[in-house]
């Protein structure tokens, strides 16, 4: 896959709208002694908030550079100061916090910027301060229960896509349709030469969706897909909220993806019959699985047609984008490594089911999730390929490093800087800039029947989960983190299984050969999992 072009922001448009908002924003903060270390840029109130939305790896790179050196830093992006930090304990302190410190300010541009939330709406978000559990925060015990949107919205998810029950129901029908799909496209035996990005972003990331969101989308949209994929590439530009003006592009793609997801949820309300014997399976056609289901229910209560569009464009690009996306790049590095791929092969063989009557083989997810070498090439994956940048904001007084950080400050946290530190991720033979799949083993002898003595190894963090956020943390933790695992899993399992694969080439996007092999996409630094820039070309036949 080529170093896909970001479409580009000219110069001249950022610095008139970096000036615009100094004229309309006001920062009053004494830089004195009190105060944690400044981030300086070249051009003062402007050079670090340009490189940040043109060069986020080189601002994580100068960001990385001084969290080394002091626990906590300041930078001033767009008029507003942030404090930056990366000590394990602080990064806990902003997870356990749902007072001191709230995601809100995050989620509200993303609800803004990627869902299309109306001023009403968000202001609606804006007055709920009972926080997202069933039981309201201390002194908002009487906010009635139809202004509590964040609990709503988040019961949705806690119940129907956190619970091991649902989680496994649509685990075991995407490995079913993952292995019936393989097993219909590829016959035993016959070579096949397969590009792995189309692979796992089109056909595998269909059948993630359709588990999810049902079939019926892909009736209504035949390009729905490729508009997923498009989207996928310009969603990091919205999040920001660079005005249309900049840089329209985004938005017209926003406007086309959104239309898509608003004519399913259209279509489905239409033809569900809310009385039938569906209304409480666990997966039905018109919106899929109960998740679904129940977030349209949801949203049909609380949020405007067009906001409820937005969501269901946001939902599936979670669904599709960050898992397949380290899917991918787990597969990629295990192909890089012949070695690994066979102890993978060998180890998830046992978690292979056959049929007594017909000889069909299912997995065993409870089984798969478990070992040890799986669990560590995915561990793996995700510290090396998810680059997010966790952010609250101060709602009461606190101190963090010894730093007395005011009310309305904001505070971030960038795991690519945790999880690529090298006093808690490197070893002699293999740095924190390197893949290596046994990172998160330990060993232990054992004896096996004959008295004959072995290394058993078991997965461990080893006290190194404080430096380990891919998910972020907390009450907003991303909910769908155990799909995701299960997902990633799979696909791993079921390709390691059933192909024998050599590597054939590193390709760019047009198919040309690449002068180097992928790396991290640097569009995608400090907001989702980051892809792949190039692409993979193997053989494979099945076994």
């Amino acid at each position: 896959m080529d170093s896909m072009t970001s479409v580009g922001v000219p110069v001249v448009a950022v610095f008139a709208a970096l000036a615009l908002a100094l004229v309309f924003i006001c920062v009053n903060l004494p830089w004195n002694d009190s105060n944690p270390p400044k981030i300086e840029g070249t051009i003062p109130l402007l050079s670090n908030s340009y490189q940040f939305m043109t060069d986020k790896k080189g601002f994580l790179e100068r960001i990385k550079n001084a969290l080394n050196k002091h626990e906590l830093v300041t930078i001033n992006l767009g008029g507003k100061v942030f404090y930056m930090t990366t000590k394990p304990e602080n990064v806990q302190a902003m997870f356990r916090s749902q007072q001191e410190m709230t995601s809100d300010v995050f989620i509200l541009g993303v609800m803004e910027h990627i869902w299309g939330m109306s001023k009403e709406e968000l202001q609606m978000f804006r007055a709920d301060k009972s926080g997202r559990s069933k039981t309201p925060l201390p002194g908002t015990e009487n906010t009635p229960d139809a202004q509590r949107v964040w609990a709503g919205h988040h019961h949705v998810y806690a119940e129907y896509l956190s619970r091991t029950k649902p989680v496994l129901y649509l685990a075991t029908a995407f490995s079913e349709k993952l292995m019936n799909m393989l097993c219909a496209k590829y016959h035993p035996g016959e070579w096949h030469t397969v590009r792995l990005n189309r692979l796992f972003r089109r056909d595998i990331g269909e059948l993630a969706l359709t588990t999810f969101i049902g079939t019926r989308i892909m009736e209504l949209q035949p390009g729905f897909m490729d508009c997923v994929s498009e989207f996928e590439t310009i969603a990091h530009n919205l999040v920001w909220g660079l005005p249309k003006w900049m840089n329209p592009y985004p938005w017209k793609v926003r406007k086309r993806f959104h239309a898509m997801t608003a004519s399913y949820l259209e279509s489905a309300w239409e033809t569900f019959d809310w009385d039938g014997p569906d209304a409480d399976s666990d997966w039905e056609p018109n919106f899929g699985s109960r998740v679904s289901r129940e977030l349209a229910k949801w949203m049909k209560t609380t949020l405007k047609p067009e906001t409820a569009a937005g969501l269901m464009a946001a939902f599936v690009i979670g669904i599709d984008a960050n898992a397949m996306a380290i899917a991918l790049w787990a597969f990629m590095e295990v192909v890089k490594a012949p070695s690994l791929f066979q102890a993978l092969k060998d180890e998830v063989a046992d978690a292979f089911v056959a049929d007594v009557k017909t000889g069909t083989k299912s997995l065993n997810i409870r089984s798969l999730v478990s070992l040890p070498l799986l669990q560590s090439v995915y561990t793996e994956a995700l510290r090396m390929h998810v680059s997010v940048i966790i952010t609250r904001e101060v709602h009461q007084p606190t101190v963090i490093s010894r730093y007395r950080i005011s009310n309305g400050s904001v505070i971030q946290a960038p795991s690519s800087v945790s999880h690529y530190d090298e006093k808690v991720w490197g070893t002699d033979e293999h740095g924190a800039s390197e893949f290596w799949g046994q990172r998160h083993l330990k060993y232990s002898e054992s004896k096996d029947a004959s008295g004959g003595i072995h290394q058993q190894p078991t997965f461990s963090m080893a006290g190194r989960s404080r430096s380990y956020y891919p998910y972020g943390g907390g009450v907003s933790m991303c909910p769908g983190r155990h799909f995701a695992k299960y997902e990633i899993m799979i696909i791993l399992a079921v390709l390691t299984t059933n192909f024998e694969v050599d590597f054939v080439r590193w390709t760019n996007a047009d198919g040309t050969t690449s002068d180097r092999p992928a790396e991290n996409d640097s569009r995608f630094f400090g907001v989702v999992a980051m892809p792949p820039d190039r692409d993979m070309e193997v053989r494979w036949r099945r076994v």
